[in-house]
Parts: C-alpha cells; sequence; structure tokens
C-alpha cells in the first residue's frame, strides 16, 4: 500500500470554500491559548469527532463516530532520520530527545499542529520542521493524519515514518445508547488479520499509508498521510484510499454546514473589546453541535453536546435555552426536530436519541422547555396546528397534578437541579413560575390558532392564579428570597441563580425585581470570569467543585440568559455587566463548554467538551443587546440597548424572508430591509417589519 512519495516546495495551501458570510478560516483559534482541559480539546466533520494527544505533533488518541466508538484507538508516529530515531511523546521541562511540539491552530475541520527538530548527531545537525493536520472523516468513520516534513538543514536525510497505531477494543454502538457519558465498548481488543487490518466480533479496523518515506534534499519537504477507518466486522474495508479527496470531503462539508446553517445568522463586527469575538465563537458552539448522517433519525441531528462522544441526544431544556438562535440556525428544519421530541413522549423522557427513543426520565422543566420552542417556531415560522395541540396537552396535563395553593411540588434533585446538597427542592419557584409563563404563551398562541375566547381566558387566569401563589407562599419578605417549601413543612432558601427565570416568566413584583437585580453584583452572583450559579453568599449551599448547580460557575448557557433576562427587563447597564464576564470565553476556548468556572478562565473536566446552549451568547446579543424582538403576528420590532460607547455593524439577520442590517452606537441606528433604509435616528424599539 506504499505510494510514491512526493516532495514540494511549500506547504499544502489552505483552500477557502464558498462565498457566505462566514469562511472556515474565520472560526481559527491558536492551540496554545487554549485553557480547556485536553480530553475537551476535539475536531469533528459533523460525522466523525476525533482527539489529538496533547503536546504531541501527530499523536491520536481516539475517535467517536456514532454507532462506531474508537475512544481508545491511539496513533503514534515515529520519524527515522538516517539511522537517527525521533518520537513524538510529549514531556515536560528539560530532557528528552523528541520531537518538540510547537503550539498548532484549530479550524472546524482540522487541527493543524507544528512540532520541530533541531539537534546535532553524530557530527551531523538535523533539523526538522514538521506540520499535521488531523482530519476527522466525513462519510466515514475515521480520520486522516496528514504529515508534512521540510529539511530545514544543508545536508539530505533520508526519512522514513513509522505508524504505531493501537486500535484497542473499538465497537459498534446501538444508536439509542449514545446519552449522557462517551460510550464504553464491552467487545474484545482487535487482533491483526493482515498487514494494517484488525477486527474483533464487532468491527474492522484498517489503517491506510501514503508517501511515507523520502529523500529529501535542503529546503525541500514530503507530504505523508495515514488514513484511519473503522467498519462494523461484516462490512468491507476499502482496499485504498484517497487522502486528498478524503480531506477536501471534510472541507466541503463543513464549509456548506457553514452556509446552510448561517444563512439566516448575521454577521457581526464592532470595536466593543470582545463583543465580536463571543458572538463569532457562540455561532460556531452551535455548528459544531450539528451532526449529519442519513442513518440517524433526524438529520440535521442537533446535539446537547458530542465534540468529546458524550451527550450525542438532543436535551429538551438545553434546546430551550437557545430557540430563536436555534430557529436562524435550523430554519424550518427545527419543525422537524421538535415534532420528534413529541413523539418521543415527553411525559417520560427529557432527551431524544440518535434512533429517535427517548433518554431519560420526566423532567420537570420539560413543560416550559417545550413551550419555549413551540411559541419561537410560531413567531418565525406562522402558527403549527399538530404542535400547539401537543403543547397544549403537555401544558394541561402539568396543571392536573396535585397542587397545593396552586403550586406543584416538583420532587427531588432527580427532577430539578441536581445540586449536591439539598434546597431546591418540591415547592420551589422555578419551574412554578414558568408555569404562569407557560399558559400565557399557550394564550397568545390560541388567538393565532383557533382557540375559543373561554379557552384564552381561563389559561390565563390560570397563570395568574399561580403567580399570585408564587408571590404569596414561596416570596419571604423576612428573607427577601424566595423559599424552597418540603411537604412537611421545612423552608429552605437557596440563592440560586434560577431564580431570575422567574423574573423572566414576570412573576416578580417590581419590588422583588428590585431585590434580585441589586444581588447582580460581586461576591455574590457574579464573578471575574462570569456568574455562580449559588450565590457566594449563601454558605449553606455553595461549593466549588460543581459549577453546573451548586456554585462556583455555572451552565454555559445560564449567564448569558440572564443577560438577556435584563435586558428584556430593562436593566441594560446589569445586562451589559453580566454579558461581558463571559468574553474571556472566545479566547480560551475553541467552543464553548457545557460547565465552566467563573473565577478562573476554565471549563470543568467532568462535563462535556462543549454544549448547545453554548448559542445563548449570540441571542443574548442579537435579542438583548441589538434586540431584535419576533411577534407571534410575523411582525418584527427593535429595541436596541447599547449602554457602552462603541460601534456594531451587524449584517444579514433573517427573519421571514427579510434580510436586516443594523448599525447601531449609543446614539444612532440605522436599519436597513432588504438593502433599504426603513430607520435612521436614536436609538428606540421601533417596528422594522
Amino acid at each position: 500500500m506504499k505510494n510514491t512519495f512526493c516532495i514540494i516546495l511549500f506547504f499544502y495551501p489552505f483552500l477557502t470554500f464558498g462565498s457566505g458570510k462566514f469562511q472556515l478560516e474565520d472560526f481559527a483559534i491558536q492551540m496554545e491559548q487554549i485553557t480547556s482541559h485536553p480530553s475537551h480539546i476535539w475536531v469533528s466533520s459533523g460525522y466523525t469527532t476525533v482527539n489529538p494527544t496533547h503536546n504531541t505533533v501527530m499523536g491520536v488518541n481516539g475517535f467517536f463516530s456514532p454507532p462506531f466508538a474508537a475512544g481508545n484507538c491511539n496513533l503514534k508516529i515515529k520519524i527515522q532520520v538516517d539511522t537517527n530515531i525521533i518520537t513524538d511523546i510529549a514531556f515536560d521541562g528539560h530532557g528528552g530527545d523528541g520531537l518538540l511540539y510547537a503550539g498548532g491552530t484549530w479550524f472546524p475541520h482540522k487541527i493543524v499542529r507544528y512540532g520541530t527538530y533541531h539537534r546535532i548527531k553524530d557530527g551531523k545537525l538535523i533539523s526538522l520542521h514538521v506540520t499535521s493536520e488531523l482530519i476527522p472523516l466525513f462519510g466515514q468513520a475515521g480520520y486522516i493524519e496528514k504529515i508534512t516534513i521540510r529539511n530545514r538543514a544543508s545536508t539530505p536525510v533520508a526519512l522514513t515514518l513509522f505508524p504505531e497505531l493501537n486500535p484497542g477494543n473499538p465497537c459498534m454502538i446501538d444508536l439509542s445508547q449514545w446519552s449522557w457519558s462517551p460510550p464504553w465498548s464491552h467487545a474484545h481488543h482487535v487482533m491483526p488479520v493482515d498487514d494494517d487490518r484488525w477486527a474483533n466480533e464487532s468491527v474492522s479496523v484498517g489503517l491506510y499509508r501514503d508517501n511515507e518515506t523520502a529523500t529529501l534534499p535542503p529546503g525541500k519537504s514530503m507530504v505523508a498521510s495515514f488514513t484511519v477507518i473503522v467498519n462494523q466486522k461484516d462490512g468491507t474495508l476499502p482496499n485504498r484510499v484517497d487522502a486528498a479527496i478524503l480531506e477536501t470531503e471534510t472541507a466541503l462539508a463543513w464549509q456548506k454546514r457553514i452556509e446552510v446553517y448561517t444563512k439566516n445568522i448575521p454577521s457581526l463586527d464592532s470595536d466593543i473589546d470582545g463583543l465580536a469575538d463571543y458572538y463569532l465563537r457562540s455561532v460556531l458552539t452551535g455548528l459544531v453541535c450539528i451532526w449529519e448522517n442519513p442513518t440517524y433519525q433526524l438529520n440535521p441531528f442537533f446535539a446537547e453536546s458530542g465534540m468529546d462522544g458524550g451527550a450525542i441526544c438532543t436535551y429538551h431544556w438545553g434546546v430551550a435555552y437557545t430557540p430563536k438562535m436555534l430557529a436562524l440556525m435550523l430554519d424550518d428544519k427545527i419543525v422537524a426536530i421538535v415534532k420528534q421530541m413529541a413523539d418521543t413522549d415527553l411525559e417520560k423522557y427529557y432527551a431524544i436519541s440518535l434512533d429517535g427513543t427517548g433518554v431519560g426520565v420526566k423532567y420537570s422543566y420539560s413543560p416550559w422547555s417545550f413551550t419555549s420552542i413551540v411559541s419561537t417556531i410560531f413567531k418565525f415560522f406562522g402558527p403549527d396546528k399538530e404542535l400547539f395541540e401537543y403543547n397544549k396537552m403537555f401544558i394541561l396535563n402539568d396543571e392536573k397534578r396535585k397542587s397545593v395553593n396552586n403550586l406543584i411540588d416538583y420532587g427531588t434533585h432527580s427532577n430539578l437541579l441536581e445540586m449536591r446538597s439539598a434546597g431546591w427542592e418540591h415547592y420551589v419557584v422555578s419551574p412554578n413560575a414558568e408555569r404562569s409563563w407557560s399558559l400565557q404563551q399557550l394564550a397568545e398562541m390560541g388567538k393565532w390558532i383557533g382557540a375559543t375566547e373561554n379557552e384564552t381566558s381561563d389559561w390565563k387566569r390560570q397563570a395568574g392564579e399561580i403567580i399570585t401563589a408564587v408571590r404569596k407562599e414561596l416570596w419571604d419578605d423576612e428573607r427577601q428570597w424566595f423559599a424552597s417549601v418540603y411537604p412537611d413543612g421545612f423552608r429552605d432558601f437557596v440563592y440560586s441563580i434560577q431564580a431570575y427565570a422567574a423574573m423572566r416568566a414576570g412573576a416578580c413584583t417590581p419590588a422583588m425585581e428590585k431585590v434580585l437585580v441589586s444581588k447582580l453584583k460581586d461576591r455574590e452572583f457574579l464573578c471575574e470570569y462570569g456568574v455562580s450559579t449559588i450565590s457566594k453568599s449563601d454558605s449553606i449551599h455553595f461549593d466549588v467543585i460543581d459549577p453546573d448547580w451548586s456554585g462556583g460557575g455555572s451552565y454555559t448557557g445560564n449567564g448569558p440568559v440572564l443577560a438577556l433576562t435584563m435586558y428584556e427587563k430593562g436593566y441594560p447597564e446589569v445586562a451589559w455587566d453580566v454579558l461581558k464576564r463571559h468574553f474571556w470565553m472566545a479566547k480560551h476556548c475553541i467552543y464553548y463548554p457545557q460547565t465552566h468556572f467563573s473565577d478562573r478562565p476554565m471549563s470543568n473536566t467532568f462535563e462535556r467538551a462543549n454544549v448547545g446552549a453554548g448559542l445563548a451568547g449570540a441571542e443574548a446579543v442579537l435579542f438583548g443587546l441589538i434586540g431584535f424582538q419576533p411577534q407571534f403576528s410575523g411582525e418584527l420590532y427593535i429595541n436596541p440597548q447599547l449602554v457602552v460607547n462603541g460601534t456594531i455593524e451587524m449584517k444579514g439577520f433573517v427573519y421571514r424572508q427579510n434580510s436586516f442590517d443594523v448599525n447601531l452606537t449609543p446614539k444612532k441606528m440605522t436599519v436597513r430591509r432588504n438593502g433599504k433604509i426603513v430607520y435612521n435616528g436614536a436609538p428606540k424599539r421601533v417596528k422594522i417589519l
């Protein structure tokens, strides 16, 4: 399988594909500035996701491509230079005689790494520059490790590359089993069956080599590639592969993904430090959650996470964090996703797997989550009778649950926030407050779908009764916070960020809002690098180990949603203060992780590497800071709330087949619809469609 080596004069050029608003290189980020744990650094084609070996130039740890799991399929490569062997093993400090890792660049479709070797051996200088490109395959399970080596010395060298593939125990795992954690293989380790071929009871693995030997004159380069492919045991591995074609297929798939899924999403430029970068990487975070495989129940499939092989499922609550951005990104394809949620039975499960089956248990926040998505669909695409009827049934079934004083007991942590200490359980303000909001939304949607006046009036009445109960039964005037009430009457007070969901739902009086907003400050909910899910002033419940819901950080959607809530409620200065604390993420994260700490710019290693709710950053910018306000009628308003000096230039926001451009400063706003100015004046709330 060895082919004639190729000598080139310069590096393989980076190709630019397409002509949309965004290009692949727009999302590039330098590897050396990333603070994420090595287990969180992956690159995905939307079909295969692969993890490089940390601090190596050519090493690969493993990959996932549902239904194939090859998480411990390791590749190492040695370089023989004349009679000398150069290893590619990560090491710290002094010592060692191997290839030195010299940084790299992450692109959506590949990871480029650089290495250097510059030593005198037996009186002869060996000086090599090594570039590797780790490329996940699209349409096949596997990857390419493409290597370019340049001879920097003044004498020729004979080079041979020796790949060492340890395939581990890869296997096929049923699509229904790709849930929260990366799947663990119980298959036997593969055994060799031929040169560069291995197999076990589940899969076959093939290694393909191209151009691994060359004699390089001074200043010249060679390009080699090693392709790893896994297929089911009864499937057929190809006899040979064309790595150049496979590489182009991945790049084209990614550029097509960008063009298709950002056609409604605007580009954004700004001289406000950090804003444009934060927005751009938020958009990317949504893009890397899109999987495209015709064997899945939905294609595209929008995953909660997936870059590290975990949480390749559609999580209802996660989707509800960013319904407007997903309406822009997925366009009308979001309707199919939401109908699949309904078909899977929201009364039993909180997520859907790759084959469309249910995952998890009934979740207390699911009625609100589903309503958030359906109401967004109504605003972006118009009424949908089927979704409305299911949404109505789901909301009203929840209202049939036994209540005390119009409040529902939502159970323990397994159905709520999964905190690490007692507190946010049973009769809690959220999701009780969201019940009122969901009923209000049901009444609004009902006007456009043909519900009777008696029905809509009754839903509004129920919503009002819930709000009254929340204020009377759960708000404590002495403690100036919401109580969590246990069935035996015990009242706990958890200073959780989830209380702001009640504010967003409209359950707070102006006085209650004032109290909640006053706690958005340092040493309470705000930290240098974001927000804490539990206030630092809450010494009973706050900890720094589990930033998801116990403090010390947050689920990545929480901070920008809190900022959006402040914009929606008319607190733009507070909103900006919250939002800007997250701008570090664009500098130190490839894509936004499931959770992150708030006192240091790092993600949490025991959660997922990425999360779809990272789109909440872009949602806060577009629908809070810039202030787009879609209506059930199909009308569109804009209500900008820029409170810092600077300029924002936004182009290509598409709503109901109309494209909008906005130029914004604190004192002036220009809005164009389909290229024509529809407003030019002082920033204010104005109808633009």
